[in-house]
């Protein structure tokens, strides 16, 4: 009778350790994530790699990245969106996949963030509507003092991608990824709105990196 007791007691603090699953997500908390694709069974473009009440994590399947010597792993880059249910938004962003084939037509992948520090591999991103549509752009960077080599300054830079003038910098603690997803979003509400005066506008996102690193459109 104890032994179902306990039994019934660590099923249900399971349950509730996931359904509590990342209640603040940051994008670290994807690091080392690992699950399989079948691509012969698989016929979307997206797949949904979590999903609990508060979040989604999205994985861009490129086909073209399973081309390769089934004898050795391929290493290879990938685009995730982080997506939250309260502000019905997501953060487009680049990660580093580990592709290991299995059989038949299954891989095993693992993701990485590529992070080192407060490094980013690629440290743009992209913040898409509810249909993936880009919506702002998104540039994370981190300098040092010109006093203090020791130190440095860490910050995201969001810019409306309609109207490529309108920018805030947010200042951080540390690397963006470590930062909660909806507190990044948060700032999309201080984007100013208005059109500005000035002639020429830059996006924050450097041009090779939204031509190399990113989907023209995401289709799903």
């Amino acid at each position: 009778m104890e032994l179902k007791q306990l039994n019934k007691i660590t099923i249900l603090l399971a349950l509730i350790i996931n359904i509590n699953a990342f209640p603040q997500m940051k994008m670290a908390d994807i690091e080392g994530k690992q699950f399989s694709i079948d691509l012969k069974a698989e016929k979307r473009n997206i797949i949904k790699i979590l999903d609990n009440d508060n979040y989604s994590v999205f994985y861009l399947l490129n086909r073209k990245k399973f081309d390769f010597d089934k004898k050795h792993r391929n290493v290879d880059l990938v685009n995730l969106i982080f997506f939250s249910k309260k502000y019905n938004k997501g953060i487009l962003t680049l990660f580093k996949q580990s592709i290991d084939y299995k059989k038949k037509a299954i891989y095993n992948i693992t993701l990485y963030s590529g992070l080192a520090g407060n490094y980013m591999f690629v440290p743009s991103m992209i913040i898409v509507d509810q249909n993936f549509d880009y919506e702002y752009l998104m540039m994370y960077s981190y300098i040092h003092p010109p006093y203090d080599m020791n130190t440095y300054k860490s910050s995201i830079s969001i810019q409306d991608n309609r109207n490529r003038c309108n920018i805030i910098h947010i200042d951080l603690k540390g690397n963006a990824v470590y930062e909660n997803i909806d507190d990044i979003l948060s700032n999309i509400s201080k984007v100013p709105k208005e059109n500005s005066s000035e002639k020429e506008c830059n996006p924050v996102i450097y041009d090779i990196d939204l031509k190399d690193f990113f989907p023209e459109k995401i289709i799903k």
